[in-house]
């Protein structure tokens, strides 16, 4: 529902600073391939190939595979290590196809969108939060297909701003900016400077929708809540902006099912009161759900 790799949003200029863990494979030349053979390789070809790419990279990138490792076993600790094995591998595998069908959906057209994703499960109290006209805080994180939902809110008239740290590639940058831009979303990068917080405000404001990933932890001002047992700093960002905005947060999801992808809502919510806590609670609950319901689809090479 949001992209990319950042997590931070509306004050969160003051973590601009950090850089994401980017994969092996989020390389523009295999951007431009994959638009390229996304106009003429059917599907299941190019699945086949993102599996062997996959596979391949899982056996040379020691440090993603260590960090995954790490993050299925606070997540599942009590799967065998035969199992741990088993996820990793799939997620690796699902990590190349959803590059695959990032590519494909660069020439989605409004039928084959509703092929792909047919079905979004609570979409109506996203609805009505929208037509407030108070804006949405949608949040999400590295799980399933999450470029998908800003695609399919793009397409269907919702004016949605995806907020980003700096890829560490400007030609990524500009990659996945014009890429979205073909699709009504506007980007909104974290670059250390006072404005982009501005553009947050101002884009819910206007009644817009702000969308961004809250599953990579950081230091600072997080806000601390339980993980699969673990104390972790959740950005403040998403609960700052609705309790200054009156915009509700929204957790949501597009997660593979199958060969199609599903949408996932969790009720709205408005931060009220001083303690971001219970709220931050409320979205760990939500990614842990969807994290143990579709493990091998939880994206996060990052060390946590």
């Amino acid at each position: 529902m949001k992209n990319d790799d950042g997590n931070d949003g509306g004050a969160g200029a003051r973590d601009a600073s950090r850089r994401t863990y980017r994969h092996s494979l989020a390389r523009p030349s295999v951007y431009r391939v994959g638009f390229s053979l996304a106009k003429w390789v059917p599907r299941p070809v190019l699945y086949v190939i993102a599996d062997l790419l996959a596979d391949v990279t899982r056996r040379a990138g020691a440090e993603p595979v260590r960090n995954l490792r790490v993050n299925l076993r606070s997540a599942f600790p009590h799967f065998p290590e035969r199992d741990i094995e088993d996820v990793l591998k799939r997620t690796f595998r699902n990590f190349a196809r959803y590059l695959v069908d990032y590519g494909r959906f660069h020439t989605l057209t409004e039928e084959a969108l509703g092929r792909v994703l047919p079905a979004v499960q609570g979409l109506h109290p996203l609805e009505e939060s929208i037509r407030k006209g108070r804006g949405v805080i949608l949040v999400t994180g590295h799980i399933g297909n999450w470029e998908l939902g800003s695609v399919f809110f793009g397409r269907n008239g919702v004016k949605i701003n995806v907020v980003t740290l700096p890829e560490g590639s400007a030609r990524i940058d500009a990659i996945r900016g014009m890429y979205r831009q073909r699709h009504n979303i506007r980007t909104i990068i974290l670059d250390g400077s006072p404005f982009s917080s501005l553009e947050i405000v101002a884009a819910l404001r206007r009644g817009e929708m702000v969308a961004m990933l809250v599953d990579r932890w950081g230091g600072g001002d997080g806000v601390s809540a339980k993980f699969f047992g673990v104390d972790r700093l959740f950005p403040r960002g998403p609960f700052f902006l609705s309790r200054v905005t009156g915009a509700p947060v929204v957790p949501a999801f597009v997660v593979r099912d199958g060969n199609m992808y599903r949408g996932l809502v969790d009720p709205p919510f408005v931060v009220e009161g001083v303690d971001d806590e219970p709220y931050a609670l409320r979205v760990s609950e939500s990614l842990e759900r969807m994290i143990r319901n579709y493990p091998g689809q939880w994206y996060n090479f990052a060390t946590q």
